[in-house]
């Protein structure tokens, strides 16, 4: 693939990843995003012979993924232990959701559990997206280097520090930021020749 085809994926998928935070349409956007920036950093890669920058983009899918499926994971167990808890041991039978008294159910040694695997699941996943966007980091600093464009480093510094403050909520806008500073910086690499 050549760098104007790598170039012109790389805006499209940013701008489809910028749109994607819009509640309405978002999800299917930014699936469709990511992976036109995903083709356009391998398209990068190959014209700057350098497999580093893809890797480093697969290594921040793949832990992000990790992270949502385990987070996932743990609480799916938390709801059915605390399911459990209540004396449901089948979610399809109607009789025993009818059985249950409610208000000596609802107990702090029942719900402690369920808060207690919410909370794991959600520090689980913090720590894949830190470290996943460590590995974003990277790969924007070498697209730095070879295209001599610094926004690219602005780009993975500021994905970084929005992932960490995720665990406050503010991160999430500072990601989307970066996905808009993504989309300048493709567009501000012009191929050559």
């Amino acid at each position: 693939m050549d760098m104007k085809t790598s170039r012109l994926l790389g805006i499209i998928g940013a701008l489809f990843m910028v749109i994607g935070f819009l509640p309405a349409i978002g999800g299917i956007l930014m699936l469709i995003g990511l992976i036109f920036v995903i083709i356009a950093l391998k398209g990068y890669g190959d014209y700057y012979k350098d497999s580093s920058i893809f890797n480093n983009t697969i290594y921040t899918i793949v832990l992000e993924i990790i992270g949502v499926v385990v987070f996932v994971g743990v609480i799916i167990y938390g709801a059915f232990e605390f399911l459990s808890s209540l004396g449901i041991e089948n979610i399809y039978e109607l009789n025993s959701w009818t059985q249950i008294d409610w208000q000596n159910a609802i107990d702090i040694n029942n719900i402690l559990p369920f808060v207690g695997a919410i909370v794991l699941g959600l520090v689980i996943l913090f720590a894949f997206t830190v470290i996943a966007s460590l590995f974003f980091k990277k790969a924007m600093n070498t697209l730095t280097e070879k295209t001599e464009i610094k926004l690219f480093h602005t780009t993975g510094t500021v994905f970084f520090i929005g992932a960490i403050l995720t665990i406050i909520f503010i991160g999430f806008i500072l990601i989307w930021v970066a996905f808009i500073l993504l989309l300048i910086s493709f567009y501000e690499s012009k191929p050559t020749g």
